[in-house]
């Protein structure tokens, strides 16, 4: 990705998450020529809740030295017990409380596919005499780019989708949608939070699977059973803060925010070449053939802010 010139403040970003841990997926590989431990783990909630958490580290840091975050990794990968690997009773308890959101974005024929994503370097196991709350929490600095309601069979969920902006490290931002569903956060939001403003907002994280089983009659013999599973994966605002005043220096400005949604663009379109780009065969060079790419600058008629 170009360097990025904006000076975007990292906004705060956590997920806690507890419980049960299902299944682990981690491998050691390299990355970029070097050394590095990455995959997924999975925790249970509870039987119908299973949230997947991503893990990354290189081996080595800038100084040459081994990682305390690989090391840490690696622990779970060699000594942490799973569901999968021996049954629910041996398995660890496990907590996070530094987890991140993010997102998991790739191109599928042009088209830019941008989900949510849990991510994580520390992931701690818990005693046998440790409280034990299963639980899936975040709270998040946010850039509110709209608020409009949810719409399904064309109309009103009693619902609201509130999609925002999150300031990530080094500049980085990405888009992350919120939903609010209790009437009275419901109310406040849509009278409080306009686009351009920034708000601290905290929530449950959902990641459900519900069956509905229906039996059908037929003419004879026993009813037909159709079951039908649904995933639900949601990030649901629970509460939040009043928006912050435009004076506060923690509120995000427009200009440094449109400046990070170019560098974004940049970034995005250089994922895709690169994903396009067909493999040439080695013919010298060509001192005239290559072009660069075209830096994408958006305008202030491009946001809703």
């Amino acid at each position: 990705m170009s360097e990025n010139q904006t000076t975007l403040r990292e906004a705060l970003n956590e997920a806690a998450i507890e419980g049960i841990l299902q299944e682990l997926r981690l491998e050691e590989k390299k990355v970029d020529d070097k050394l590095a431990i990455t995959g997924e783990i999975d925790i249970r909630i509870n039987e119908n809740s299973v949230h997947t958490v991503n893990v990354f580290s290189y081996k080595l840091t800038q100084e040459g030295k081994e990682s305390g975050i690989f090391k840490s990794l690696n622990t779970v990968k060699n000594e942490y017990k799973s569901i999968a690997s021996y049954n629910e009773e041996e398995a660890d308890r496990v907590s996070i409380t530094a987890g991140k959101l993010g997102v998991n974005e790739y191109f599928v024929q042009e088209e830019l596919k941008t989900y949510p994503q849990l991510s994580t370097n520390f992931i701690n196991r818990l005693k046998p005499n440790d409280e034990f709350k299963p639980r899936a929490k975040f709270e998040a600095e946010v850039y509110i780019k709209s608020v409009k309601d949810e719409m399904k069979n064309d109309e009103e969920t009693g619902r609201i989708l509130v999609d925002t902006y999150i300031p990530l490290y080094k500049g980085k931002i990405i888009p992350f949608r919120f939903i609010v569903a209790d009437p009275h956060a419901v109310e406040y939001v849509r009278n409080n939070y306009e686009s351009g403003t920034t708000a601290f907002v905290y929530g449950d994280i959902i990641n459900e699977v519900h069956v509905n089983t229906k039996k059908i009659e037929g003419g004879f013999g026993k009813p037909q059973e159709k079951i039908k599973r649904t995933t639900v994966r949601e990030y649901v605002i629970t509460g939040g803060s009043t928006p912050y005043d435009e004076d506060d220096a923690k509120a995000y400005k427009k200009e440094v925010i449109k400046k990070a949604l170019t560098e974004r663009e940049i970034y995005l379109e250089e994922k895709k070449n690169k994903k396009e780009a067909p493999k040439v065969q080695k013919k010298g060079f060509d001192t005239k053939g290559s072009s660069a790419t075209k830096k994408t600058v958006i305008s202030d008629d491009d946001l809703p802010f």
